[in-house]
């Protein structure tokens, strides 16, 4: 099918934007008899504001967009409570590579073909995602996809960029989660740093601080959702070449 020139993507911006879409975003897919666009929706709570512009600078740098983070209400629960969230969300033709890479058959999975297009970058933003200080000695990942097969593709991969040995944890979740020891997440800390969110560079740290993340406040998030506004737009930021 012949698409316009608003419709490609070069392979550089594939490689950028399947680096950021790995371990976080939902795509949707509206087909249509031209091709149809892919809605793309990232969220994250209110003391995330930082990480969240983080990314949507770097989506920016693959597809200029207008659409801003916006705050809004989950879903009421069955306690009647609803959470306020951060929401950024944006609609575009140029997205269906990134969705065909991410959703074989329509189901989102970590496939090996996938993963050959990522490099140190992605590395960086699926550790910043999915790292879980457990303890000292206890270092687990999460965002690995949701079977032993797609994280051991996961683990293996990581293994050939960053040289750290892993395993599976043991501990029974719905989704499997790689181990790593001290020894093993230093070697992913001093390959991966380079590539670290600024935001969560600490979790790249050698012996990160365990702080409850959940405690922390954005004042800056908090006046504006009180005001009703959106957020303003995060400073443009080019993506760091590490593929």
């Amino acid at each position: 099918m012949w698409l316009s020139r608003e419709q490609c993507v070069d392979t550089a911006d594939v490689r950028g934007l399947l680096a950021l879409l790995l371990a976080d975003g939902s795509l949707v897919l509206y087909p249509s008899p031209c091709g149809g666009y892919v809605q793309l929706t990232l969220t994250a709570g209110l003391h995330e504001i930082a990480y969240l512009e983080e990314k949507v600078a770097e989506f920016r740098h693959f597809i200029p967009t207008k659409a801003v983070i916006t705050p809004y209400k989950s879903a009421e629960r069955a306690n009647g409570k609803r959470t306020d969230v951060l929401r950024f969300r944006v609609s575009t033709s140029k997205l269906r590579p990134i969705y065909n890479l991410l959703y074989p058959g329509r189901v989102r999975r970590i496939t090996r073909n996938a993963l050959e297009l990522c490099g140190a970058r992605a590395a960086g933003w699926l550790w910043a995602e999915g790292v879980r200080h457990v303890s000292k000695s206890r270092i687990e990942l999460a965002r690995v996809g949701s079977s032993e097969t797609e994280a051991r593709l996961v683990g293996d991969w990581l293994e050939m960029l960053c040289g750290a040995r892993w395993s599976l944890a043991s501990t029974p979740r719905k989704r499997p989660r790689l181990l790593f020891d001290p020894e093993q997440t230093e070697k992913i800390a001093n390959a991966l740093m380079p590539y670290a969110p600024k935001s969560r560079a600490h979790l790249f740290a050698v012996e990160p601080r365990f702080l409850d993340v959940s405690t922390i406040r954005s004042a800056r998030s908090e006046l504006l959702l009180g005001e009703g506004a959106p957020l303003p737009e995060g400073p443009q930021q080019g993506a760091v070449a590490g593929d």
